[in-house]
Protein backbone atom coordinates (compact mmCIF):
# COMPACT_ATOMS: atom_id res chain seq x y z
CA UNK A 1 0.00 0.00 0.00
CA UNK A 2 2.54 2.55 1.22
CA UNK A 3 4.56 1.77 -2.59
CA UNK A 4 1.28 2.58 -4.47
CA UNK A 5 0.71 5.58 -2.69
CA UNK A 6 4.62 6.70 -2.85
CA UNK A 7 4.02 6.25 -6.94
CA UNK A 8 0.95 8.39 -7.35
CA UNK A 9 2.78 10.84 -5.16
CA UNK A 10 5.49 10.65 -7.35
CA UNK A 11 3.55 11.16 -10.90
CA UNK A 12 1.79 13.74 -9.45
CA UNK A 13 4.59 15.68 -8.60
CA UNK A 14 6.61 14.76 -11.97
CA UNK A 15 3.13 15.95 -13.79
CA UNK A 16 3.16 19.38 -12.23
CA UNK A 17 7.23 19.99 -12.63
CA UNK A 18 6.15 19.13 -15.94
CA UNK A 19 3.21 21.51 -16.39
CA UNK A 20 4.77 24.23 -14.76
CA UNK A 21 7.92 23.90 -16.86
CA UNK A 22 5.81 23.67 -20.09
CA UNK A 23 3.86 26.82 -19.50
CA UNK A 24 6.82 28.93 -18.41
CA UNK A 25 8.69 28.12 -22.23
CA UNK A 26 4.92 29.04 -23.45
CA UNK A 27 5.15 32.22 -21.04
CA UNK A 28 8.86 32.68 -22.32
CA UNK A 29 8.01 32.33 -26.21
CA UNK A 30 5.24 34.69 -26.02
CA UNK A 31 7.22 36.80 -24.03
CA UNK A 32 9.98 36.92 -26.95
CA UNK A 33 7.46 37.27 -29.54
CA UNK A 34 5.64 40.07 -27.71
CA UNK A 35 9.61 41.98 -27.35
CA UNK A 36 10.07 40.89 -31.36
CA UNK A 37 6.80 42.64 -32.50
CA UNK A 38 7.40 45.44 -30.20
CA UNK A 39 10.86 45.61 -31.82
CA UNK A 40 9.39 45.68 -35.48
CA UNK A 41 6.62 48.50 -34.73
CA UNK A 42 9.36 50.67 -32.76
CA UNK A 43 11.37 50.09 -35.76
CA UNK A 44 8.90 51.47 -38.22
CA UNK A 45 7.83 53.39 -35.83
CA UNK A 46 11.37 55.11 -35.62
CA UNK A 47 11.82 55.01 -39.82
CA UNK A 48 8.06 57.31 -39.72
CA UNK A 49 9.61 59.75 -37.43
CA UNK A 50 12.20 61.19 -39.77
CA UNK A 51 9.54 62.96 -41.52
CA UNK A 52 6.57 65.10 -40.14
CA UNK A 53 4.13 64.79 -43.03
CA UNK A 54 1.22 62.35 -42.27
CA UNK A 55 1.01 61.04 -45.56
CA UNK A 56 4.03 60.06 -48.00
CA UNK A 57 5.73 58.04 -50.44
CA UNK A 58 9.06 56.97 -52.02
CA UNK A 59 8.74 55.65 -54.94
CA UNK A 60 11.40 53.70 -57.49
CA UNK A 61 10.31 55.45 -60.83
CA UNK A 62 11.57 52.04 -63.08
CA UNK A 63 9.79 49.63 -60.75
CA UNK A 64 7.26 51.29 -59.05
CA UNK A 65 8.78 49.74 -55.84
CA UNK A 66 7.71 51.65 -52.27
CA UNK A 67 11.01 52.35 -51.17
CA UNK A 68 9.60 54.06 -47.70
CA UNK A 69 5.84 54.71 -46.84
CA UNK A 70 3.51 56.47 -43.96
CA UNK A 71 0.09 56.20 -43.93
CA UNK A 72 0.61 55.40 -48.27
CA UNK A 73 -2.95 54.56 -48.91
CA UNK A 74 -4.88 56.42 -46.45
CA UNK A 75 -7.35 59.09 -48.07
CA UNK A 76 -6.49 62.69 -47.95
CA UNK A 77 -7.78 65.56 -50.07
CA UNK A 78 -4.95 66.13 -52.68
CA UNK A 79 -5.65 70.39 -53.11
CA UNK A 80 -3.61 71.03 -56.18
CA UNK A 81 -1.97 68.02 -56.43
CA UNK A 82 -5.13 67.03 -58.23
CA UNK A 83 -3.83 68.64 -61.35
CA UNK A 84 -1.30 65.97 -62.37
CA UNK A 85 -4.22 63.91 -63.35
CA UNK A 86 -5.76 67.73 -65.28
CA UNK A 87 -2.53 67.41 -67.15
CA UNK A 88 -2.52 63.80 -67.79
CA UNK A 89 -5.68 64.07 -69.31
CA UNK A 90 -4.78 67.33 -71.48
CA UNK A 91 -1.88 65.37 -72.80
CA UNK A 92 -3.93 62.39 -73.65
CA UNK A 93 -5.86 64.63 -75.55
CA UNK A 94 -3.18 66.13 -77.73
CA UNK A 95 -1.70 62.65 -78.16
CA UNK A 96 -5.21 61.75 -79.70
CA UNK A 97 -5.03 64.69 -81.79
CA UNK A 98 -8.39 65.73 -80.07
CA UNK A 99 -6.92 69.35 -79.60
CA UNK A 100 -3.30 71.27 -80.15
CA UNK A 101 -1.07 73.55 -78.52
CA UNK A 102 -2.19 76.55 -80.74
CA UNK A 103 -5.84 76.20 -80.27
CA UNK A 104 -7.87 78.91 -77.84
CA UNK A 105 -10.32 78.19 -75.63
CA UNK A 106 -12.95 80.89 -74.75
CA UNK A 107 -12.72 82.31 -70.90
CA UNK A 108 -16.11 81.87 -68.60
CA UNK A 109 -17.42 83.94 -66.13
CA UNK A 110 -17.00 80.85 -63.91
CA UNK A 111 -13.49 80.53 -64.83
CA UNK A 112 -13.25 84.05 -64.26
CA UNK A 113 -14.46 83.75 -60.81
CA UNK A 114 -12.38 81.01 -59.25
CA UNK A 115 -10.76 81.02 -55.77
CA UNK A 116 -7.25 80.06 -55.18
CA UNK A 117 -4.42 80.33 -57.10
CA UNK A 118 -5.03 81.43 -60.58
CA UNK A 119 -3.63 83.37 -63.77
CA UNK A 120 -6.56 85.92 -64.12
CA UNK A 121 -7.47 84.81 -67.09
CA UNK A 122 -10.84 87.59 -68.44
CA UNK A 123 -14.15 86.27 -69.12
CA UNK A 124 -15.22 86.95 -72.97
CA UNK A 125 -11.09 86.06 -73.78
CA UNK A 126 -9.17 83.52 -75.24
CA UNK A 127 -6.77 81.20 -74.18
CA UNK A 128 -4.13 79.09 -76.05
CA UNK A 129 -3.67 75.77 -75.22
CA UNK A 130 -0.25 75.96 -74.46
CA UNK A 131 -0.58 78.89 -72.27
CA UNK A 132 -3.79 76.98 -69.94
CA UNK A 133 -1.03 73.97 -69.46
CA UNK A 134 1.66 76.49 -68.28
CA UNK A 135 -0.93 78.07 -66.22
CA UNK A 136 -2.07 74.90 -64.73
CA UNK A 137 1.65 73.38 -64.28
CA UNK A 138 3.12 76.54 -62.85
CA UNK A 139 0.67 79.10 -61.45
CA UNK A 140 -0.95 75.84 -60.51
CA UNK A 141 -4.21 78.19 -62.02
CA UNK A 142 -7.41 76.87 -60.87
CA UNK A 143 -9.04 79.35 -63.72
CA UNK A 144 -6.72 77.48 -66.10
CA UNK A 145 -8.70 73.85 -65.35
CA UNK A 146 -11.91 75.21 -65.83
CA UNK A 147 -10.83 76.88 -69.18
CA UNK A 148 -9.42 73.73 -70.58
CA UNK A 149 -12.07 71.58 -69.06
CA UNK A 150 -14.80 73.35 -70.69
CA UNK A 151 -13.18 74.15 -74.03
CA UNK A 152 -12.32 70.10 -74.76
CA UNK A 153 -15.31 68.61 -72.95
CA UNK A 154 -18.07 71.16 -72.94
CA UNK A 155 -17.77 71.34 -69.07
CA UNK A 156 -16.40 70.18 -65.91
CA UNK A 157 -18.05 67.74 -64.84
CA UNK A 158 -17.28 65.69 -68.05
CA UNK A 159 -13.81 66.63 -68.18
CA UNK A 160 -13.75 65.35 -64.36
CA UNK A 161 -15.76 61.90 -65.78
CA UNK A 162 -12.34 61.50 -67.78
CA UNK A 163 -10.09 61.99 -65.35
CA UNK A 164 -11.93 59.51 -62.92
CA UNK A 165 -11.58 56.96 -65.60
CA UNK A 166 -8.10 57.14 -66.09
CA UNK A 167 -7.49 56.87 -62.57
CA UNK A 168 -9.56 53.56 -62.61
CA UNK A 169 -7.70 52.33 -65.74
CA UNK A 170 -4.57 53.34 -63.36
CA UNK A 171 -5.92 50.93 -60.74
CA UNK A 172 -6.06 53.80 -58.14
CA UNK A 173 -8.02 52.07 -55.41
CA UNK A 174 -8.04 55.32 -53.36
CA UNK A 175 -8.70 58.29 -55.56
CA UNK A 176 -11.97 60.14 -56.85
CA UNK A 177 -11.68 63.40 -57.99
CA UNK A 178 -15.24 65.43 -58.11
CA UNK A 179 -13.50 68.84 -59.61
CA UNK A 180 -10.54 69.53 -62.34
CA UNK A 181 -8.78 71.80 -59.57
CA UNK A 182 -8.55 70.43 -56.18
CA UNK A 183 -10.48 72.58 -54.25
CA UNK A 184 -11.56 70.81 -51.37
CA UNK A 185 -14.45 68.97 -51.84
CA UNK A 186 -16.06 65.81 -49.58
CA UNK A 187 -16.06 63.76 -52.33
CA UNK A 188 -12.56 64.50 -53.74
CA UNK A 189 -9.94 62.62 -52.35
CA UNK A 190 -6.84 60.52 -52.83
CA UNK A 191 -3.41 59.14 -51.60
CA UNK A 192 0.53 59.14 -51.24
CA UNK A 193 0.53 55.80 -52.93
CA UNK A 194 -1.78 56.64 -56.01
CA UNK A 195 -0.23 60.57 -56.34
CA UNK A 196 2.91 58.67 -57.16
CA UNK A 197 1.75 56.43 -59.49
CA UNK A 198 0.20 59.20 -61.56
CA UNK A 199 3.11 61.06 -61.51
CA UNK A 200 4.77 57.73 -62.64
CA UNK A 201 2.27 57.45 -65.81
CA UNK A 202 3.23 61.22 -67.05
CA UNK A 203 6.77 61.06 -66.90
CA UNK A 204 6.36 57.58 -68.68
CA UNK A 205 3.46 58.07 -71.13
CA UNK A 206 4.49 61.81 -72.20
CA UNK A 207 8.06 62.52 -71.72
CA UNK A 208 8.03 65.64 -74.28
CA UNK A 209 5.86 67.63 -72.04
CA UNK A 210 7.46 66.94 -68.60
CA UNK A 211 9.79 69.69 -69.22
CA UNK A 212 6.77 72.15 -68.47
CA UNK A 213 7.00 70.90 -64.66
CA UNK A 214 10.53 72.18 -65.03
CA UNK A 215 9.92 75.57 -65.51
CA UNK A 216 10.41 78.32 -63.12
CA UNK A 217 8.34 81.36 -64.32
CA UNK A 218 5.53 82.13 -66.52
CA UNK A 219 3.91 85.23 -67.68
CA UNK A 220 0.53 85.66 -68.75
CA UNK A 221 -1.64 88.29 -68.55
CA UNK A 222 0.86 90.88 -67.87
CA UNK A 223 2.24 89.20 -64.67
CA UNK A 224 4.80 86.87 -63.71
CA UNK A 225 4.67 84.45 -60.93
CA UNK A 226 6.92 81.53 -59.77
CA UNK A 227 6.39 77.83 -59.90
CA UNK A 228 5.81 76.88 -56.24
CA UNK A 229 8.37 73.94 -56.56
CA UNK A 230 11.28 75.03 -54.48
CA UNK A 231 13.37 72.35 -55.14
CA UNK A 232 13.57 72.39 -58.79
CA UNK A 233 17.05 72.65 -59.80
CA UNK A 234 19.00 71.42 -56.55
CA UNK A 235 21.34 69.80 -55.95
CA UNK A 236 19.22 66.20 -55.44
CA UNK A 237 18.27 66.90 -59.64
CA UNK A 238 14.48 67.29 -58.92
CA UNK A 239 12.92 68.28 -62.11
CA UNK A 240 9.24 68.37 -61.58
CA UNK A 241 6.08 68.02 -60.53
CA UNK A 242 3.40 69.53 -58.80
CA UNK A 243 2.83 71.17 -55.24
CA UNK A 244 -0.72 71.45 -53.34
CA UNK A 245 -2.16 73.71 -50.44
CA UNK A 246 -5.42 74.27 -48.47
CA UNK A 247 -6.83 74.79 -44.72
CA UNK A 248 -8.13 71.17 -45.14
CA UNK A 249 -5.52 69.58 -46.67
CA UNK A 250 -2.34 71.07 -45.89
CA UNK A 251 0.74 71.83 -47.44
CA UNK A 252 1.84 68.61 -49.64
CA UNK A 253 4.13 68.15 -52.57
CA UNK A 254 4.84 65.57 -55.57
CA UNK A 255 8.26 65.49 -56.89
CA UNK A 256 10.80 63.47 -59.03
CA UNK A 257 14.56 63.48 -58.81
CA UNK A 258 17.11 61.97 -61.14
CA UNK A 259 20.76 61.26 -60.14
CA UNK A 260 23.34 59.30 -61.76
CA UNK A 261 20.50 58.16 -64.04
CA UNK A 262 18.22 56.82 -61.26
CA UNK A 263 14.66 58.57 -61.00
CA UNK A 264 12.89 58.56 -57.75
CA UNK A 265 9.06 60.41 -57.17
CA UNK A 266 8.38 61.23 -53.48
CA UNK A 267 5.11 62.49 -52.47
CA UNK A 268 4.29 64.30 -49.10
CA UNK A 269 1.01 66.08 -47.84
CA UNK A 270 -0.35 67.26 -44.48
CA UNK A 271 2.79 68.58 -43.39
CA UNK A 272 2.63 72.19 -41.52
CA UNK A 273 4.29 74.62 -43.53
CA UNK A 274 5.60 75.22 -47.11
CA UNK A 275 9.27 74.87 -45.96
CA UNK A 276 8.43 72.17 -44.17
CA UNK A 277 7.02 69.75 -47.40
CA UNK A 278 10.26 70.89 -48.47
CA UNK A 279 12.15 69.59 -46.23
CA UNK A 280 10.30 66.43 -46.35
CA UNK A 281 10.81 65.60 -49.51
CA UNK A 282 14.55 66.54 -49.07
CA UNK A 283 14.67 63.94 -46.51
CA UNK A 284 13.13 61.20 -48.43
CA UNK A 285 15.23 61.54 -51.66
CA UNK A 286 18.36 61.53 -50.14
CA UNK A 287 17.71 58.35 -48.07
CA UNK A 288 16.13 56.95 -51.26
CA UNK A 289 19.19 57.64 -53.20
CA UNK A 290 21.47 55.97 -51.04
CA UNK A 291 19.56 53.02 -51.19
CA UNK A 292 20.90 52.18 -54.87
CA UNK A 293 23.94 50.78 -56.14
CA UNK A 294 25.14 51.15 -59.70
CA UNK A 295 26.38 47.78 -61.77
CA UNK A 296 27.41 47.95 -65.23
CA UNK A 297 26.08 44.46 -66.70
CA UNK A 298 27.45 45.78 -70.38
CA UNK A 299 30.34 47.63 -71.60
CA UNK A 300 30.00 49.35 -75.29
CA UNK A 301 31.54 47.29 -78.40
CA UNK A 302 32.54 45.03 -75.60
CA UNK A 303 31.56 41.55 -76.14
CA UNK A 304 29.37 40.25 -73.47
CA UNK A 305 28.07 36.41 -75.15
CA UNK A 306 28.36 34.99 -77.84
CA UNK A 307 26.47 32.85 -80.36
CA UNK A 308 27.35 29.60 -82.32
CA UNK A 309 27.85 29.96 -86.17
CA UNK A 310 26.45 27.71 -88.73
CA UNK A 311 28.90 27.22 -91.88
CA UNK A 312 31.39 29.82 -90.83
CA UNK A 313 35.00 29.71 -90.48
CA UNK A 314 34.36 30.36 -86.73
CA UNK A 315 32.39 28.24 -84.56
CA UNK A 316 30.96 30.83 -82.40
CA UNK A 317 30.49 35.13 -82.56
CA UNK A 318 30.70 37.70 -80.19
CA UNK A 319 27.93 39.38 -78.94
CA UNK A 320 28.27 43.36 -78.11
CA UNK A 321 26.07 46.09 -77.00
CA UNK A 322 26.58 49.42 -78.54
CA UNK A 323 25.80 51.29 -75.66
CA UNK A 324 27.27 50.71 -71.82
CA UNK A 325 23.96 49.52 -69.55
CA UNK A 326 24.27 50.41 -66.24
CA UNK A 327 21.70 48.97 -63.42
CA UNK A 328 20.07 50.88 -60.96
CA UNK A 329 19.62 48.34 -57.74
CA UNK A 330 17.89 48.30 -54.95
CA UNK A 331 20.64 47.79 -52.31
CA UNK A 332 18.97 44.09 -51.34
CA UNK A 333 18.42 43.28 -54.90
CA UNK A 334 22.46 43.86 -56.20
CA UNK A 335 23.67 40.44 -55.68
CA UNK A 336 20.40 38.60 -57.45
CA UNK A 337 20.65 40.62 -60.83
CA UNK A 338 19.83 38.17 -63.69
CA UNK A 339 20.89 38.85 -67.33
CA UNK A 340 19.70 37.26 -70.29
CA UNK A 341 20.44 37.29 -73.74
CA UNK A 342 17.33 36.03 -76.64
CA UNK A 343 19.65 34.37 -79.11
CA UNK A 344 18.17 32.09 -82.03
CA UNK A 345 21.19 29.94 -82.74
CA UNK A 346 22.60 29.13 -84.47
CA UNK A 347 23.47 32.18 -86.44
CA UNK A 348 24.18 31.05 -90.60
CA UNK A 349 27.08 32.78 -91.78
CA UNK A 350 28.18 35.16 -93.16
CA UNK A 351 27.80 37.76 -90.45
CA UNK A 352 28.18 41.03 -90.70
CA UNK A 353 29.91 43.28 -88.27
CA UNK A 354 26.97 45.29 -86.27
CA UNK A 355 24.59 42.84 -87.57
CA UNK A 356 21.81 42.43 -84.68
CA UNK A 357 21.90 38.88 -83.59
CA UNK A 358 19.98 38.74 -80.22
CA UNK A 359 18.35 40.90 -77.08
CA UNK A 360 19.88 41.29 -74.26
CA UNK A 361 17.19 42.03 -70.71
CA UNK A 362 17.93 42.03 -67.09
CA UNK A 363 15.93 41.99 -64.39
CA UNK A 364 15.69 41.99 -60.04
CA UNK A 365 12.91 41.20 -57.77
CA UNK A 366 9.43 41.65 -60.14
CA UNK A 367 10.78 44.24 -62.25
CA UNK A 368 12.22 43.28 -65.77
CA UNK A 369 14.36 46.07 -68.32
CA UNK A 370 13.34 47.03 -71.69
CA UNK A 371 15.01 44.74 -74.30
CA UNK A 372 18.81 45.86 -75.84
CA UNK A 373 20.12 44.67 -78.90
CA UNK A 374 23.04 42.21 -79.76
CA UNK A 375 25.11 43.16 -82.42
CA UNK A 376 27.62 41.03 -83.81
CA UNK A 377 31.04 41.92 -82.47
CA UNK A 378 33.06 41.02 -85.63
CA UNK A 379 32.65 39.42 -89.30
CA UNK A 380 32.34 35.89 -89.47
CA UNK A 381 32.90 34.66 -93.28
CA UNK A 382 31.38 31.61 -94.64
CA UNK A 383 33.17 28.25 -95.63
CA UNK A 384 34.09 27.54 -98.87
CA UNK A 385 32.16 24.99 -101.09
CA UNK A 386 34.97 22.10 -99.77
CA UNK A 387 34.38 23.60 -96.17
CA UNK A 388 30.14 23.55 -96.21
CA UNK A 389 30.30 19.75 -97.98
CA UNK A 390 32.69 18.45 -94.66
CA UNK A 391 30.47 20.68 -92.42
CA UNK A 392 27.66 18.96 -93.94
CA UNK A 393 28.87 15.65 -93.92
CA UNK A 394 30.40 16.16 -90.63
CA UNK A 395 27.14 17.39 -89.35
CA UNK A 396 24.38 14.40 -91.10
CA UNK A 397 27.12 11.66 -89.82
CA UNK A 398 27.85 12.87 -86.23
CA UNK A 399 24.92 15.44 -85.53
CA UNK A 400 27.90 18.36 -84.99
CA UNK A 401 26.30 21.59 -86.01
CA UNK A 402 30.18 23.03 -85.39
CA UNK A 403 32.31 23.52 -87.95
CA UNK A 404 35.74 20.94 -87.69
CA UNK A 405 38.55 22.44 -85.95
CA UNK A 406 40.95 21.94 -88.81
CA UNK A 407 38.91 24.07 -90.59
CA UNK A 408 39.40 26.88 -88.05
CA UNK A 409 42.61 28.66 -88.08
CA UNK A 410 43.98 29.36 -84.77
CA UNK A 411 44.14 33.35 -85.42
CA UNK A 412 40.24 32.62 -85.78
CA UNK A 413 39.32 30.63 -82.85
CA UNK A 414 37.19 32.69 -80.32
CA UNK A 415 38.93 34.26 -77.16
CA UNK A 416 35.72 35.66 -75.87
CA UNK A 417 35.15 35.45 -72.06
CA UNK A 418 31.16 35.15 -71.06
CA UNK A 419 29.86 37.05 -68.18
CA UNK A 420 31.03 40.61 -66.97
CA UNK A 421 32.03 41.15 -63.90
CA UNK A 422 31.35 44.98 -62.37
CA UNK A 423 35.01 46.65 -60.87
CA UNK A 424 32.71 48.78 -58.97
CA UNK A 425 30.50 46.28 -57.08
CA UNK A 426 32.36 43.53 -56.94
CA UNK A 427 29.31 42.06 -58.84
CA UNK A 428 29.56 38.71 -60.78
CA UNK A 429 26.91 39.26 -63.93
CA UNK A 430 26.40 36.12 -65.64
CA UNK A 431 24.69 35.82 -68.81
CA UNK A 432 21.97 33.04 -69.30
CA UNK A 433 20.92 32.26 -72.59
CA UNK A 434 17.21 31.74 -74.23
Amino acid sequence: MKKILFSALTSVLLFSFLTESNVSAKRSRVTQNSRKNSAQVNKNAKSNEIISADYAVLMDFDTGEMLFSKNADRKFRPASMTKLMTAYVIFSAIQDGKIQMEDEFPVSMKAQKMEGSRSFFRAGTFAKVEDLIKSIIIHSGNDACVIISEGLYGDEAAFVDEMNRKAEEFGLQNTHFNNAHGLTDDDHFSSAHDLAIIAQHLITDFPQYYEYFSEKTFTINGITQPNRNVLLGDSLGVDGLKTGHTEASGWGIVVSAKRDGKRLISVVNGCKSESARAQDSRKLLTMGFRQFSNIKIAKMNQPITTAKVWMGVKNEVGLCTHEDIVVHVPDKYKKSVVVEAKITEPVEAPIMPGAIIGKLTYKFGNFVSKEYPLFAFEAVDRLGILGRAVFSFNHLVFGSSATPDFLVGDDKKSKITIGVVDKKSKAKIAIGKS
